[in-house]
């Protein structure tokens, strides 16, 4: 098999969620029958896309031009400003817009990481085939990290080794996410709350992103993507892992906290029923949920040995089996 595995995005030194989830896929086709490529040729048997940007759109047309089979992957990586598809409304409605659908529904399927996304996107007017695959990350750097005696996240943000903090992922666009995270950090004072965006090199996401630190809490850090090893030092480290947006839970973003038995924080609208539940995550309406969770220290152990137990069972050695499993099954149909 010939797969093409398609993600065009701008030069970031930032390892995010699309780039683990193409990282992903690649290592599931370390196969002596598989060869992987990145640039389109009329003899791929597979033609895999984490955007739909430009130049990969471009790329899908060249594809089913020449009638291979083309895979979009959705709901893994939406925090990722470069895989982003699926976009919210002010009201927290998801929707995809007009020309990335009519370019959806001419592939060949989706990939999606639950059932429930898999009716989402019915709903929202995808119309092909949808197949579902419980997604993972690799976990060794993780474990490598784990050992390191230099906690590089507190050095780098050059905070104290008593002070309590926790970790957010989102989107540069997703403000509701970032007034939550606000409205939190000011009724728990004495918790800093990180919120690593992915954002843009446009002026206007750089701009979006400055004004957004200069207004928030004094204890609500909202920062780029930092160095990948110094973000999972900082989830190593951190009391909790929030999400308070509207967004779907992104897979390749929450599998680590969950395999690091940081307990979750997550409002209610954002969990995948089939990967969350109460018990393996504390779920919550708003951040005043979340607020009284952290300033009452709630029990966190059984959540978490849950979430972890999660975390072995769809493991990243599954996950690559399920996607060699699926090409096989497209390639041989």
């Amino acid at each position: 098999m010939k797969i093409l595995i398609s993600f065009p995005h701008k030069k970031i030194d930032v390892f995010f969620e699309g780039a683990m989830l193409e990282y992903q896929i690649k290592k599931a086709c370390q196969k002596d029958d598989v060869t992987v490529v990145t640039k389109f040729s009329t003899d791929i048997d597979i033609a895999n896309f984490i955007n739909l940007n430009s130049q990969s759109s471009k790329v899908i047309r060249q594809a089913i031009a020449e009638s291979i089979p083309t895979l979009l992957w959705m709901f893994f990586a939406n925090n990722d400003t470069y895989a982003r598809v699926i976009e919210a409304r002010k009201d927290g409605e998801l929707y995809i817009p007009l020309s990335r659908l009519e370019l959806i529904n001419m592939m060949d399927g989706v990939v999606v990481p639950t059932q429930e996304a898999r009716v989402i996107l019915r709903k929202l007017g995808v119309k092909i085939p949808i197949f579902v695959i419980y997604g993972a990350v690799d976990t060794r750097r993780i474990d490598e990290l784990k050992s390191s005696k230099t906690d590089v996240f507190r050095r780098y943000f050059r905070i104290s080794d008593n002070q309590k903090y926790a970790i957010t992922v989102t989107n540069i666009k997703a403000r509701e996410h970032i007034e939550q995270l606000n409205d939190l950090a000011a009724a728990v004072p004495n918790y800093n709350f990180y919120a690593f965006i992915s954002g843009g090199t446009s002026l206007l996401d750089k701009v979006r992103l400055k004004t957004m630190n200069q207004l928030t809490s004094p204890n609500l850090i909202v920062s780029k993507l930092i160095p990948e090893d110094v973000y999972r030092m900082g989830v190593i480290g951190a009391s909790y892992f929030i999400d308070l947006g509207y967004d779907k839970m992104n897979v390749m973003t929450i599998f680590e906290p969950m395999y690091l038995k940081v307990p979750l924080i997550l409002r209610k609208n954002v969990i995948f029923k089939e990967i969350i539940d109460e018990t393996k995550a504390y779920i919550v309406n708003d951040y005043n949920g979340a607020a009284y969770l952290i300033r009452t220290e709630a029990e966190t152990d059984a959540i978490t040995e849950k979430a972890y137990e999660y975390t072995q069972n769809y493991n990243a050695a599954a996950f690559n089996e399920a996607i060699y499993n699926l090409f096989y099954k497209i390639y041989t149909r």
